[in-house]
């Protein structure tokens, strides 16, 4: 009897936690950074077009680069800083981007980076 009602609150836990892992959102790199060019708004899904003018700081561990997206239409160019380990944006990678204030942005990788350092 004890054997069975471990096995049942087992169950129960393990499919709790399929269940809470299944609707926990899966993001990929963060990347924050503000608008230069474009006028900002929340987008679940855009296209980044290209990365270009990444410079590296003094000690090479950050690179501050300039990213063009294609977000809905409007074309977004946003200057952000990453960790050199973190592959930069690149050409054909989709992207969310959420507006945090009036010029700062947070973009997300939605999938693997498509290229490594």
């Amino acid at each position: 009897m004890r054997r069975s009602l471990f096995f049942g609150v087992l169950l129960l836990f393990l499919l709790f936690l399929s269940y809470y892992f299944s609707l926990t959102p899966k993001e990929g790199d963060v990347f924050t950074g503000y608008l230069v060019e474009g006028k900002a708004f929340d987008v679940q899904k855009a296209l980044v077009l290209a990365d270009t003018e990444c410079i590296p700081n003094n000690d090479y561990t950050k690179l501050t680069c300039t990213a063009i997206i294609d977000a809905d239409g409007e074309v977004l160019k946003v200057r952000y800083t990453h960790s050199m380990e973190v592959p930069c944006l690149s050409r054909g990678e989709e992207v969310s981007i959420t507006v945090k204030d009036g010029s700062t942005v947070m973009i997300v990788r939605l999938g693997s980076p498509s290229m490594k350092h």
